[in-house]
């Protein structure tokens, strides 16, 4: 079907655009470590909390308030990510516009106090173009091509259905208009966009793959975010199949459905923590994530420690839970975002999620492999590897036996330094800050349901 724009640009840019590679690749060598909003979005029988994403609790003053303290209690945490629920419509231009309800002073004051911090603003969209932009008969900025002229069929453009729709044709129009979205973007100062509904996939455990195929579009939203070195992370439970186009895409990829559990009064449970173990195995296996691809795993965020009037409402069962819950998302470099209100971590969880060896097994951008089966059903005994550059193994052993709605029982957990090629090494328990001497041949633990063991190895020469 042809388009009364096609003229304007030059002839065969369609086929061009769609199957070429970004042209401004971003690429970052190590994960990023931040805060995000939607978890607390859910507490809506949490006092100062949720609202989902038509009445959310942040607002420009909470949100500085939230980069003060980041500043001062999470010195290595960067990014603060608003989700769905910033955003109130479209401007003649098709381009998302903030509430100003939320926002009096708009979001290029927000993100200059935020950077007086350190901190970089991040923001939740979709692909596609927004339905009120095609309703509104728009124009796409510094064109005359009107939104009527190129959504002519109305396919869903993500997985939120009716939301936004997709083009009938991916070509330069298009392309101008992502680049004026993310032009607008860069001049508010944001350094990070979350794009959700993307496919191939999508959907829930149950029924995947309910998100379209919008590759052309997402791949026309990176080439516009990465000429401002804009952060972009794709979600939700993206297929690994199609990891070799997924590491041209984005800097982030969700491996599997929100770990919130959508109660409105706690945040996630130990269950669906270690759920995601099998999802990142088929990720590691890709051998394209990491520091070397820049493009890194998202397993979601981290709940940990979220307290409300004296009472930690993170769901979580115990502390040795918690240091599995950061261990995991520490060895395999995945995007690491408080989902827990940093205003509302008591000081032990802000110790342990800013752990320095914890830290730096994360930013070193490796993704850590499994030894047997990364399934935590189907192998309760799990153990994590990898090499870190300073030449220490980094080892993560981890009881993953528990149920949704009870523990499991203990199990000793070992491997053999064979399975990393070593005879054996000197040992150091990361948690503990304790020397645990030399060892041969094989090591192991009894570790009580949900409990971890991270360890540093210096093989021997």
């Amino acid at each position: 079907m042809s388009h009364p724009h096609e003229s304007m640009f030059p002839p065969n840019v369609a086929e061009s655009e769609s199957k070429s590679k970004p042209t401004h690749p971003y690429k970052p060598s190590k994960p990023i470590l931040g805060f995000s909003t939607w978890s607390t979005q859910l507490l809506d029988k949490v006092p100062g909390y949720g609202g989902k994403h038509i009445h959310p609790w942040f607002n420009e003053n909470n949100i500085k308030q939230i980069s003060d303290i980041m500043k001062q209690r999470f010195p290595a945490y960067t990014y603060i990510n608003l989700d769905s629920g910033w955003s109130d419509g479209v401007d003649e231009f098709g381009r998302w516009t903030y509430r100003k309800d939320l926002f009096p002073n708009g979001m290029k004051a927000l993100s200059d106090y935020l950077a007086r911090n350190g901190h970089k603003l991040g923001l939740y969209i979709l692909p596609g173009i927004r339905s009120e932009a095609v309703e509104g008969a728009n124009r796409i900025y510094g064109t005359e091509v009107q939104f009527t002229d190129i959504v002519v069929n109305k396919l869903d453009g993500n997985g939120f259905k009716g939301s936004t729709f997709a083009p009938d044709q991916h070509d330069q129009s298009i392309q101008q208009y992502y680049n004026s979205i993310a032009d607008q973007f860069a001049e508010w100062g944001i350094g990070y966009v979350k794009v959700d509904g993307c496919g191939p996939g999508g959907g829930d455990r149950w029924y995947p793959f309910q998100s379209p195929d919008n590759r052309e579009c997402l791949t026309m939203m990176y080439n516009a975010f990465q000429k401002h070195n804009i952060w972009m992370e794709i979600s939700w439970y993206l297929d690994p199949t199609y990891a070799e186009d997924w590491v041209n895409i984005c800097n982030g990829v969700r491996v599997y459905v929100d770990i919130e559990s959508y109660s409105a009064s706690t945040m996630t449970t130990p269950y669906r923590v270690f759920r995601r173990m099998a999802l990142t195995e088929k990720w590691a296996k890709t051998g394209l994530v990491g520091a070397e691809h820049g493009m890194f795993v998202d397993l979601d965020i981290v709940a940990v420690g979220m307290t409300s009037n004296g009472q930690c409402v993170d769901g979580l069962w115990s502390d040795g839970i918690r240091m599995s819950y950061i261990s995991f998302w520490a060895l395999v470099s995945s995007v690491f975002c408080l989902g827990a209100d940093p205003r509302a971590i008591p000081d032990v969880y802000i110790k342990m999620l800013n752990h320095p060896d914890i830290l730096y097994i994360h930013q070193s951008g490796i993704m850590a492999q499994p030894i047997g089966s990364g399934d935590a059903s189907k192998n309760r005994k799990q153990v994590w590897w990898k090499t870190l550059p300073d030449g220490r193994i980094c080892v993560g052993l981890f009881n993953s036996h528990v149920y949704p709605i009870m523990y499991g029982v203990p199990h000793e957990v070992s491997f053999t330094f064979a399975d990393m090629g070593m005879t054996g090494g000197t040992l150091y328990d990361v948690w503990e800050g304790k020397d645990l001497g030399n060892h041969n041949d094989e090591y192991k633990i009894k570790l009580s349901a949900g409990e971890c063991q991270v360890l540093f190895i210096a093989p021997y020469k």
